[in-house]
This record gives C-alpha cells, structure tokens and sequence, in this order.
C-alpha cells in the first residue's frame, strides 16, 4: 500500500458517525458540519449548523434524490437552510439550487455576516470556483479543485491556476485541517499535496511527449504517463479511467499546454 493510499485510509476512519441511506451517505464532522454524498453523482455536499440556520454547499442535481436530500438534512437539524453556496456552477454541484431555493433558502457567493465561514476565490476546474473554510470545525470545502475519486481537471486555470488554487487551500487552516474536494473522499494536506506533485508529474510527462511529436493514442500507450494515472486510483478501481476518458484527459492536457505556451 502507498504512502497517498494510507494517508486515504486514514482520512476515512477519522469520522465517527457515519449513516447510510439508500443514495445519500452522510458523514458526521462536528456538532456543526456534515457531509452529504450523493451516490449517483458523487458530489459531496456540505451542510453547516449555525445559530441562525443551515448553510449548504453544492446541492447536487435529481429530482428523484432532493426530495430525500432534504429529508436527510431534516433529520440532522430542525433549523432551516437560509443560504446555498456553490464551489462552481457546474450542474452536479448546482443543479438542486432551485429546490432549496423554493424552500427559502438564498443563493450567495458568500456570508458577509459569517466571521466562521472563510470565503476565497481562485481559478483551476473551472473561470470561478469558490473555496470555503469553516474554522470552528477546520474543514475546508473545495469543489473539483481536488479530487480523490478522479484524475485532475486543471482545464480553465491551467497549471499556473492550479498551483495557485492549491497555495490558496494550503494557506488556510493548519495540518489537520479536513479538505473536502467536490467528489471522493476528504483528505489531510499531506494528501493534497501529493496531489499536486502527480499532477504536476502528469503535465510534465506529457509535455516532454507533445514536444517529441507523440499524438494522444501513443501518449496513452506510455507506460510512464499510465504509471502516473493510476497514483491517481484511490479506490483501486479496473480500470480507472475508461478508454474515452483517458483519451479525453491527454486532448485537455495537451490543449493547456499549447495554450500556455502561447502565451
């Protein structure tokens, strides 16, 4: 087992209360954080207790699983969700705004009136993606700036973009600071940062063979660029990533690094 996979497991015993229902999975943090997951889509969601009321982050999409979503949410707090708050607007992290919303809830960007709730915008998965960092329970939600179910999506921020994002969540908190990425399960620093040493890995690889000519189908031939992929696989899965996938991760790789050679 590697270092990366130890660290996982670790980060997945560290919960005490855990609860199953039959498409959410819900993780209890602290007395004020919980972390919801839906199966179908894998998004984590965030749902933090304050005085006032319930905050959520990235209700995920589905008309058949909203209905439980909030009955699950019901079942934790008695408080109603006052705010929604969103990593970045793609669907499965958003796509159940509009249920809560109708409920009462209010969509923001951040809680101007919250000094617990750390609100900090970077450039990586996607043009606008939103970290936030509770401090009394020390979790920081990150969306798909970090992923430990999947390979990294670095597409609109490019490496430069990454790197930052990853300062940005690094700066926040202090070692035992829970990171809960936007699918997969919450990791340590020490996790995140290995992270970004195999994407970093990644990028370069590929790079060196852009440059040498090698189109995408011998670029997934690689046993180097493969090797690299699969420190990616947490969960151990065969295969990993699809062949379309695959495929899809070298054309974006490629595709930021012509950009930012351009540049």
């Amino acid at each position: 087992m590697t270092k990366f996979k130890c660290i996982q497991l670790i980060s997945l015993l560290f919960f005490s209360s855990t609860v199953f229902s039959s498409n959410i999975h819900v993780e209890k943090v602290s007395d004020q954080v919980h972390i919801l997951s839906g199966k179908e889509y894998g998004t984590n969601i965030g749902l933090i207790t304050t005085e006032n009321g319930l905050t959520l982050i990235d209700p995920m999409p589905g008309d058949g699983h909203l209905l439980e979503l909030d009955n699950i949410v019901k079942s934790i707090s008695n408080k109603s969700i006052i705010y929604i708050l969103n990593t970045h607007t793609h669907s499965d992290h958003t796509g159940g705004n509009e249920f809560f919303i109708e409920q009462g809830a209010k969509l923001v960007e951040s809680i101007t009136t919250s000094d617990d709730l750390v609100h900090i915008k970077v450039k990586s998965h996607s043009s606008n993606d939103n970290i936030y960092y509770h401090k009394i329970s020390n979790t920081i939600f990150v969306g798909d700036v970090f992923d430990t179910s999947w390979h990294p999506t670095f597409y609109a921020g490019g490496f430069q973009g990454f790197n930052d994002a990853i300062d940005a969540i690094m700066k926040l908190g202090d070692e035992e600071s829970l990171i809960v990425p936007g699918h997969g399960a919450p990791a340590r620093k020490l996790s995140l940062l290995e992270f970004r040493k195999n994407t970093s890995e990644w990028i370069m690889r590929v790079r060196e063979l852009h440059q040498k000519g090698w189109d995408e189908d011998r670029i997934m031939n690689d046993a180097q660029a493969k090797s690299i992929v699969e420190k990616f696989n947490l969960g151990g899965r065969s295969p990993f990533l699809p062949q379309e996938a695959f495929k899809r991760f070298v054309e974006r790789t490629i595709s930021v690094i012509e950009k930012e050679k351009g540049m």
